[in-house]
């Protein structure tokens, strides 16, 4: 062990403590009151409120304990592992933001109070690299016969190619990350803005959009040249998007058939409880590619996330028809009380569920 990756592994541990303590943080602030932080925000919080931020702060302490976790993993892929681990420690520590804002804020304004805003973006740039490194080595460094151009490759997405190739060297996601640190805050400090405004900047925009497109590039090139055991670790990742973008189908589901019923709202904020369970499943899959034993198919778990979001969405789109249907001009002379629809649709689901679960895997590629 280097003392490099010891360092990394203390900057990980340290980014989840502090992310986990600033949202218990905050959470006190706004409901149990113990520390003394701020106990008059409590009163200007809604209940349904705190609910929602007590689930976005199970999101970021469920990701500070894979962080941890991914940092102390030992194994063949120790080094993609702690890139992760890098990248998710950060995550967690902006997602408590206002938490640690409340805890470790100077209080009163000055440079000291400036460069603690200023870092958070520090944190961002510093994860964005972590995840640029994780890809280029994950599930395996590429041998430069395999970082060769395709013959299929068009001309014009060739300087994309090289640039990805150039970004795939252990220190270049590292430098290009202190360039654009140096370049955002050399601006905003000619220009007398505030340190904290950097991060809100267009160009910050620019850099988080070519640090995905650089995660794609990685992706896609290892999973072209992955072997049946590196497509194993891939397909966790797979896994994770299927969960989020399935999140969000639900979602988008529920919110049509809402607008069509009419139904009332639930008490609680469901909406960002939906999301914030994608994220969860997200980040477990991440993980799951670096730790994951050899022993498990992830394709099965694939197939099986992706057909339950299908026939759910399609559930949620049925009873959103069947409701306006039911409750329309077509039924004059009789209309059902709402709900009937709904009811229909989900029997319908739950009685042909079998049949259209195996007719959607055999057409799934995986």
């Amino acid at each position: 062990m280097t003392a490099l990756s010891i360092s990394l592994r203390v900057v990980v541990i340290l980014l989840a403590v502090a992310g986990t303590a600033g949202q218990l943080a905050y959470l006190d602030a706004l409901w149990w009151q113990s520390l003394g932080l701020t106990a008059a925000l409590a009163r200007t919080v809604n209940p349904d409120t705190v609910l929602v931020l007590a689930a976005h702060a199970v999101v970021s302490v469920v990701c500070s304990i894979l962080a941890v976790l991914l940092s102390l993993h030992e194994g063949r892929r120790a080094r993609a592992s702690l890139a992760l681990a890098l990248a998710l420690g950060s995550w967690s520590y902006l997602m408590a933001y206002p938490g640690v804002t409340r805890l470790l804020r100077p209080v009163t304004p000055g440079l000291e109070r400036e460069i603690f805003e200023a870092h958070f973006l520090l944190v961002e740039v510093m994860g964005l690299a972590a995840l640029i490194r994780f890809t280029s080595i994950f599930p395996r460094s590429l041998t430069d016969e395999e970082l060769r151009p395709w013959s299929t490759q068009p001309t014009v997405l060739m300087p994309f190619h090289y640039i990805g190739v150039f970004m795939r060297r252990p220190w270049t996601p590292w430098a290009a990350g202190a360039i654009v640190l140096a370049a955002l805050w050399g601006t905003i400090l000619t220009s007398g803005g505030e340190l904290s405004d950097a991060g809100l900047s267009p160009a910050m925009d620019a850099v988080r959009l070519a640090a995905a497109g650089l995660v794609v590039m990685h992706l896609h090139r290892a999973w072209r040249m992955s072997t049946e055991g590196d497509r194993d670790a891939l397909m966790w990742i797979v896994v994770a998007l299927t969960i989020l973008i399935g999140s969000l189908a639900v979602l988008i589901g529920a919110n049509i058939l809402v607008a069509v019923t009419g139904f009332p709202e639930p008490d609680i904020a469901w909406r960002p409880i939906v999301l914030d369970g994608g994220t969860i499943g997200f980040f477990v899959g991440l993980a799951m590619s670096v730790i994951h034993g050899e022993h498990r198919d992830p394709s099965r778990l694939v197939r099986r996330a992706a057909t339950l979001t299908i026939m759910l969405t399609f559930g949620l789109m049925l009873a959103a028809g069947l409701e306006a249907l039911f409750t329309g001009a077509i039924f004059t002379s009789y209309a059902p009380r709402s709900g009937v629809g709904t009811a229909v649709a989900f029997a319908v689901i739950l009685a042909t569920y079998r049949t259209w679960a195996r007719a959607i895997e055999r057409v799934l590629p995986v």
